[in-house]
């Protein structure tokens, strides 16, 4: 998937998929790291047509972001809506993939697509620190 309006970012991870998908849907392990600065409040309602609702603050700012879960595979696949006042009229929408990488590491691909060209650099930014701090959170090899 490429074009206007869409970002990927691929990372290795130092984690099990297993460990990887539990950091992006358990509420508690997404306040340590979703967002780009500052703190996060997060809501999970894990299961097809659930809601995700993240509340990143950070330097004088507060931003509201709200999601739908599509499709839920674990530990291999999450796709969800994002919705927040800069992904435009329509949602957006984020699919992350995990993908075993040797004994103790995983290989993390995210597209985020139908976002307004106008803000795809900063989605990218955003989500690169964000995983950056998804990173630090994860012991080597952890496993479920």
């Amino acid at each position: 998937m490429s074009g206007p309006g869409v970002i990927e970012i691929r990372r290795r991870l130092p984690a099990r998929a297993a460990e990887v998908f539990r950091w992006w849907t358990e509420a508690d392990r997404l306040r340590e790291w979703m967002s780009p600065v500052g703190t996060v409040e997060a809501q999970v309602d894990l299961r097809v047509g659930g809601a995700l609702r993240i509340v990143m603050r950070g330097e004088g700012t507060v931003i509201e972001h709200f999601g739908e879960y599509i499709e839920i595979d674990p530990p291999r696949r999450l796709v969800f809506t994002w919705t927040s006042p800069f992904t435009g009229a329509e949602p957006s929408l984020v699919t992350v993939e995990l993908v075993p990488e040797g004994a103790d590491a995983t290989q993390l691909r995210l597209v985020h697509s139908r976002l307004p060209e106008s803000v795809a650099t900063s989605h990218r930014d955003g989500w690169g620190t964000m995983l950056d701090r998804l990173s630090g959170h994860l012991p080597a090899g952890a496993a479920l």
